[in-house]
């Protein structure tokens, strides 16, 4: 606890408390009680109160042994005729027990504080004769007594409800981490691969030829030359220390061609159809690439060789993305080629930005349609 907290949380209650208190001594509260008490001079409910006040600074480090020494000065002040003012003292030191003193602690005063009270509301009442003078009197010590307790006791409930709520929110904030991880990763990582792993197939399933096989070579070259670069702008976009470094999000209407002519080399015949769609928020842009990339990666495995109709354009406020392809029979050649997240992936992307995405057959062609916001949040 530094100098500030330690002046705000200890010293001021006990000097606001003792100022209060020779107020309420200066004014006459003093000798309330109508009990038998010592007939002394009326300042000498300063040194009581002054004795209390010191307790009051040890409250928060040893709540007990405060209450214990609050309750000896409390027992002398009484038999000098009492004082409103010490009851301000009691009163700070039950809130730290409830407050500060372990669980059973809190118990045994909390179990005293009842005996006090039952017993003080029968003898009263049979001594006057009166129920409701003890009544009154089980009114009196319950809101001295009993108040405080049962303040620090909600305001500990307050704080264990709110330790849940933030452990919660991490426990949630830890689901969608590990979610936008799997998908940032699929979107980086699983289309690039999934074309080196489609080059190298065909190449290995035809007989050997020089000029073709250099020509997988170099497709898979540049996929993993791709995949490289989108992981390292990812990984400097999550960490913090990028220092002076400028990340930027992998992918944008502006590599869209570069998509285009992956494709054409993998064996799609893609028609391509975009209009300028200016003022285009980078993570629009971002989105848009990733599903395009991803229904090009899609028609590559599932339909190799087949007609792709590429459309970008701007409708109002949002950017629409439609990529039809024609149906073939082709199968893949390993399970592995088709994680079946991909769709999912591009459709929670478009989600996420307020958008919507539709993927299905449409007569004989596969289409991904793909509309967003471009006032994204």
């Amino acid at each position: 606890m530094n100098v500030r907290e330690l002046l705000r949380k200890v010293y001021m209650p006990a000097v606001g408390t003792f100022a209060a208190g020779v107020l309420l001594d200066v004014v006459g509260l003093t000798d309330v009680w109508s009990i038998p008490h010592l007939d002394v001079p009326e300042s000498w409910h300063l040194v009581t109160l002054s004795v209390g006040c010191l307790t009051m600074l040890g409250s928060r480090r040893r709540p007990m042994a405060a209450l214990a020494a609050g309750t000896c000065a409390f027992a002398v002040d009484l038999v000098i005729g009492g004082s409103i003012a010490f009851i301000l003292v009691m009163f700070d030191l039950l809130f730290a027990v409830g407050r500060f003193a372990s669980p059973r602690a809190r118990a045994a005063v909390t179990a005293a504080v009842f005996v006090l009270v039952g017993t003080a509301t029968v003898v009263g009442g049979l001594a006057t004769g009166r129920v409701q003078i003890g009544v009154f009197i089980c009114l009196q010590l319950v809101s001295v007594l009993f108040v405080p307790l049962w303040w620090a006791a909600n305001l500990r409930q307050q704080q264990q409800i709110g330790a849940l709520d933030a452990e919660r929110i991490a426990g949630e904030a830890v689901v969608a981490e590990r979610a936008a991880m799997a998908r940032d990763l699929h979107d980086v990582i699983a289309a690039h691969l999934a074309t080196t792993a489609m080059h190298s197939g065909a190449a290995l399933a035809m007989p050997p030829d020089t000029d073709r096989d250099r020509t997988a070579l170099r497709a898979v070259r540049t996929s993993s030359l791709a995949a490289l670069e989108e992981m390292r702008s990812m990984i400097l976009l999550l960490r913090a220390d990028a220092g002076d470094r400028d990340p930027v999000l992998p992918g944008g209407l502006d590599r869209l061609p570069d998509l285009v002519a992956a494709a054409t080399a993998g064996g799609l015949r893609v028609g391509v159809r975009t209009a300028d769609v200016p003022g285009i928020p980078v993570v629009v842009a971002h989105t848009v690439y990733g599903i395009v990339r991803e229904a090009l990666t899609n028609a590559g495995k599932h339909a190799p060789g087949s007609e792709v109709d590429l459309d970008v354009r701007r409708a109002g406020g949002r950017v629409t993305v439609t990529v039809t392809n024609t149906l073939t029979t082709a199968s893949l050649d390993h399970r592995s080629l088709s994680a079946g997240t991909g769709l999912w992936s591009i459709r929670e992307r478009a989600a996420l930005l307020g958008g919507e995405l539709t993927a299905g057959r449409d007569g004989d062609r596969w289409r991904v349609h793909a509309s967003l916001p471009l006032a994204a949040a």
